[in-house]
């Protein structure tokens, strides 16, 4: 799906065409294609297309080459699977383009599943939040001076922040000891819930100027955002958060007791506390809705799945009316990197399971 799903699985698709051209000019025999499959495929993937549990590949519609590269990851070990290295082991070229130009000649399939349509990991986060709104503050807006707020944090920068915690690299045992019972689907609920939350702005503290802050604040947007709210992943926003705990957290990164990649530059303590009250009073939104939503999550995915162009490449794969089980353990895979694409790779890295399978239900659902 990133390319992102984390792929899964004319010409002109050679849909009705025997003995169409191929995509660089062999000639494919869909006859020929279709004996292959009904001796080889069918058990599988049956003579419409269709996989015949949920975790098996519909074929119907894909395109081409899509199908064709996906046949020489199998035999070349760019995807590990035995039964498929096997039987693919010892197909020649005509034989490869022949079964695809058959699958890729089928009717496209309805949704053959029925996908999870409610979300209650949401609800289930809540539970979960309980854990950390006594120090936190309700809904993760903190009122204790020096703690942080976790409302409308990233939802990638709550899960990677909770993980170091958990493990002890940030050395806070407290933490560590709160967070050791909690498996990484509770991390994720958790994650999910404070971050559909949202930080009003706060009354001005006792100390700094906003005014000077505004200007003073200009190095940081460039990763913390506009007004100190993140689009990144990865970066924390600073709008509506704790002022006391912005103070403490950026003295820490100039006098190097944090360590961060970006180049902090050397700041007054005066500059610091005007920085901290500008960011202090501006308000935070919800990073994501309460109910995620496959359809804007997959968004993204269309880009080069779904073009509003139409203009697909030929070797990227369908993802409507896809199994959604399949869905969901490609791009595990691709997140976990156990199929070969750099760009899954980068673009499922941060992609918690709660959204996987909301990208999965949307897609399967169509």
């Amino acid at each position: 799906m990133r390319n992102i799903l984390f792929g899964i699985l004319t010409v002109t698709f050679l849909s009705a065409c025997d003995d169409a051209p191929g995509p660089s000019g062999p000639v494919a025999d869909t006859e020929g294609g279709r004996a292959i499959a009904e001796a080889d495929c069918s058990d599988c993937h049956g003579m419409d297309g269709r996989g015949a549990t949920p975790e098996i590949p519909n074929l119907a519609a894909q395109p081409i080459q899509y199908l064709v590269d996906a046949m020489h990851a199998y035999r070349d070990g760019g995807r590990l699977h035995a039964a498929l290295q096997d039987m693919t082991a010892g197909m020649s070229e005509a034989d490869i383009l022949n079964i695809a130009a058959y699958y890729a000649g089928q009717p496209p399939l309805g949704s053959v599943d029925t996908p999870p349509t409610s979300n209650t990991s949401y609800m289930e986060g809540e539970g979960v939040a309980v854990l950390c709104e006594e120090c936190h503050g309700d809904r993760g807006v903190s009122t204790t001076p020096g703690v942080p707020s976790l409302a409308g944090q990233q939802p990638a920068y709550l899960i990677v922040s909770t993980q170091e915690y958990k493990r002890g690299e940030r050395g806070h045992q407290d933490k560590v000891d709160m967070l050791s019972g909690l498996q990484q689907v509770d991390i994720e609920k958790m994650a999910m819930y404070f971050a559909a939350q949202s930080a009003p702005a706060r009354e001005a503290p006792p100390f700094g100027d906003p005014a000077i802050g505004k200007a003073q604040s200009a190095g940081c947007g460039k990763c913390h955002g506009a007004r100190g709210i993140s689009h990144d992943p990865l970066t924390p926003s600073l709008a509506g958060q704790e002022p006391v705990y912005l103070v403490n957290a950026i003295k820490a990164y100039r006098d190097h007791e944090r360590v961060d990649e970006a180049d902090m530059p050397e700041r007054t303590d005066e500059q610091i506390e005007n920085i901290a009250a500008y960011y202090s009073t501006q308000s935070l939104g919800a990073s994501i809705e309460g109910e995620i939503s496959g359809a804007e999550i997959a968004a993204k995915c269309d880009r080069c799945h779904n073009p509003p162009s139409g203009e697909r490449k030929l070797n990227i794969p369908v993802l409507k009316g896809q199994s959604y089980e399949y869905l969901v353990s490609s791009m595990k895979e691709y997140r976990h990197e156990d199929r070969e694409n750099s760009m899954m790779h980068k673009m499922s890295a941060n992609y918690s399971d709660e959204m996987i399978e909301a990208i999965a239900a949307w897609y399967a659902g169509q």
